[in-house]
């Protein structure tokens, strides 16, 4: 329903002063509705003058009429015969009382003209403006139309008006809505007691016990309220499902739009009240779209790349689409040798060699079989020492070259950035050769084998399992994917979402960071080819990482009494390798021998690098002099998770407490 153009408020005149210039469109637009009400009083106005000339003419008719029954007749001395001495009528004249009367009924006949005018008057105004408000609705015209059509509906909420895509509502748990669909997106712990709404778009869709449906659309006793029903009732006649996960971050007066009747999206709009050059959220603005990274402070987390992101993406993708060909002849020599259907895949430079000299030290305390895992070293140095512990490796220097060889002094610096490209390529290769395959970051520890988990017959299939991040901001909306630990099967949904991530890394660039990328890629690929995505929620035990390590001391506790069911341990949301050094350390999880940190492959050892198809056989040459068969445990803070207490040691946070 279209309501007639307002004038602009002066806020809104203000805040568009010198952008917003009126067109001929915009001013032809107003000219018919002028000129349609003028037109409209002008023929009121006649109607109603020409009505009150009629009555006015009838009624002085009327009083000629009666006054005419008082003239006395003409005759032999009519004209005085009538009259007495004082001039008043006698005999058949006009009597007094015949005046009497006459006036009396001419004084009634007026009356009841008058009344009959006034009616007239009020229908017509009441017939000219219901069709005035036909044409340009107000609030209370549409009031009354909503009440019309409310009996054509059966429902005092849902009206006719909106039927075309709401006819009814009911309450599901949402713990049992999200067991019920596994929508892959970590659940929220503390939701108990809260529901989820069913909106349903045809009668049809709802439930079919005739009660329940009732209530769903708000018939009968309204004072029952929405009905609460299972998921699966809820849901039983629903052929189709969208669904709408909703939070309200910064804790904004947040308004959803529902439009029916409108060309379908599945992307949600974000409006806020900003200024349009500037700024986050103020509320003396008008609502304005606004990209969903925008927050309230006016920080955007997803601004386009600029031109030097856009410069160093095109160079690197063109040496990979050059060399292509030639890279996956090599790689699927190698992964046809491996002979096994799901590939370990693990990237590093030399800057982090020693936490990849951990995880096969761990690995091999523990007894398992490296002999699927594939490492995509950055460097030669990085290159010579996985092939010494033993390890499959692809090094292709022409892509690895722009990989510094040091590590990341934090979390999102130009280091980390450049890493980041070499963790897209390694999984979209392995990946695009047919292969199933778990990537991992090089601070991972196994206290199982996690392929076993996965290759589980009873575990729901889906495309790609991810450890929960932790993290819950709106950057990693909706999935808070861990890129540092997740599986993915090969299949034509999964191998467009790494070309897509590949060809996506100027926005790698730009964003500091390969995860953000990956998620939003996530949630768009799983929106438009049906890739299904889950997530392994935080609050299971067996995929623990640093949110736990940091926030969870009760978790951390039962992993150092070996009482958890912990598969992998993750050293995730930890700012440098220095640190997670010292953490492995004081939690039991170290095995590298102080001799081979940091070191180079001559360091260790007098033999000579083997090449390529060495590594295929024996464990390799570094395992002796760099492996402790035992934790090698140290103290470093009492703050943090330890094996055994660190009283001595000193906190590392400033609010830290003792961990023990």
């Amino acid at each position: 329903m279209t309501l007639p153009p307002q004038p602009p408020s002066s806020r809104s005149r203000t805040i568009h002063s010198g952008n917003h210039h009126p067109t001929s469109s915009s001013s032809s637009t107003k000219r018919p509705l002028v000129k349609t009400i003028t037109w409209l009083l002008i023929v009121a106005c006649s109607s109603f003058l020409s009505f009150y000339s009629g009555v006015w003419t009838g009624i002085q008719a009327a009083s000629s009429s009666s006054d005419d029954d008082c003239v006395p007749k003409s005759g032999v001395g009519g004209s005085l015969a009538g009259l007495n001495s004082n001039g008043a009528s006698s005999g058949g004249g006009c009597t007094a009382a015949c005046l009497a009367e006459v006036a009396k009924e001419n004084g009634e006949l007026q009356r009841k003209v008058e009344v009959l005018a006034q009616q007239k008057v009020k229908e017509e105004m009441q017939n000219k403006l219901e069709q005035l408000c036909s044409n340009y609705p107000t609030s209370n015209s549409r009031n009354n139309k909503t009440k019309n059509n409310n009996g054509s509906s059966g429902s005092n909420l849902f009206t006719k008006s909106i039927s075309h895509f709401a006819t009814g509502l009911t309450r599901v748990s949402k713990d049992d809505l999200m067991n019920t669909f596994d929508f892959g997106v970590p659940p929220n712990p503390n939701t108990q007691d809260l529901d989820a709404l069913i909106l349903y778009n045809k009668k049809e869709a709802l439930p079919s016990d005739e009660t329940i449906a009732k209530q769903a659309r708000y018939e009968d006793d309204n004072s029952v309220g929405l009905p609460f029903v299972s998921a699966t009732t809820a849901t039983e006649n629903c052929d189709t499902m969208n669904v709408v996960l909703m939070n309200n971050p910064g804790d904004t007066r947040q308004c959803f739009a529902l439009v029916g009747g409108q060309y379908q999206s599945y992307h949600v709009q974000r409006w806020m009240r900003r200024n349009p050059k500037y700024g986050g959220l103020n509320v003396e603005y008008p609502l304005i779209l606004t990209s969903r990274g925008l927050t309230q402070s006016g920080r955007d987390e997803f601004p386009p790349p600029g031109t030097s992101h856009v410069k160093d993406h095109q160079e690197i993708l063109t040496v990979y689409l050059n060399n292509q060909v030639d890279i996956k002849s090599r790689l699927k020599m190698i992964l046809d040798k491996m002979n096994s259907k799901t590939v370990v895949v693990l990237t590093c430079n030399h800057g982090q060699s020693e936490l990849l000299l951990n995880f096969v030290c761990s690995s091999k305390a523990r007894g398992f079989d490296l002999s699927n895992v594939l490492v995509f070293p950055t460097d030669i140095e990085t290159k010579e020492l996985a092939e010494g512990m033993g390890l499959a490796t692809f090094y292709e220097e022409k892509i690895m070259a722009s990989v510094p060889k040091n590590e990341a002094n934090y979390y999102g610096d130009k280091i980390f950035t450049r890493v980041m490209f070499a963790k897209v390529v390694c999984v979209q290769l392995v990946n695009e050769l047919g292969k199933d395959l778990l990537f991992q970051d090089v601070d991972v520890v196994w206290y199982q084998n996690p392929l076993e988990y996965f290759h589980d017959s009873s575990l729901t299939e889906f495309d790609i399992y991810f450890q929960d991040d932790g993290s819950r901001q709106e950057r990693y909306a909706p999935y808070s994917a861990n890129s540092g630990f997740y599986f993915v099967r090969s299949n034509d949904k999964t191998k467009y979402l790494f070309r897509s991530l590949l060809y996506s890394s100027d926005l790698i660039n730009k964003w500091y960071s390969h995860q953000q990328v990956l998620i939003a890629l996530l949630s768009e690929t799983s929106s438009l080819m049906g890739l299904t995505v889950k997530i392994l929620s935080k609050e299971m035990e067996e995929f623990p990482g640093g949110v736990q390590y940091h926030r969870n001391k009760d978790a951390l506790k039962k992993i150092m009494s070996a009482e958890s069911k912990a598969i992998i341990f993750h050293m995730s949301w930890t700012n440098n390798k220095d640190n997670k050094l010292k953490f492995f350390q004081q939690m039991g999880e170290w095995y590298v021998q102080d001799q081979c940190i940091g070191k180079h492959f001559n360091d260790i050892t007098t033999e000579k690098p083997g090449v390529v198809g060495y590594v295929f056989g024996g464990e390799g040459v570094l395992v002796k002099p760099c492996c402790s068969a035992e934790p090698l445990i140290k103290c470093h803070y009492k703050d943090k998770p330890s094996k055994f207490e660190c009283p001595d040691s000193p906190f590392i946070d400033k609010a830290g407490k003792a961990f023990w």
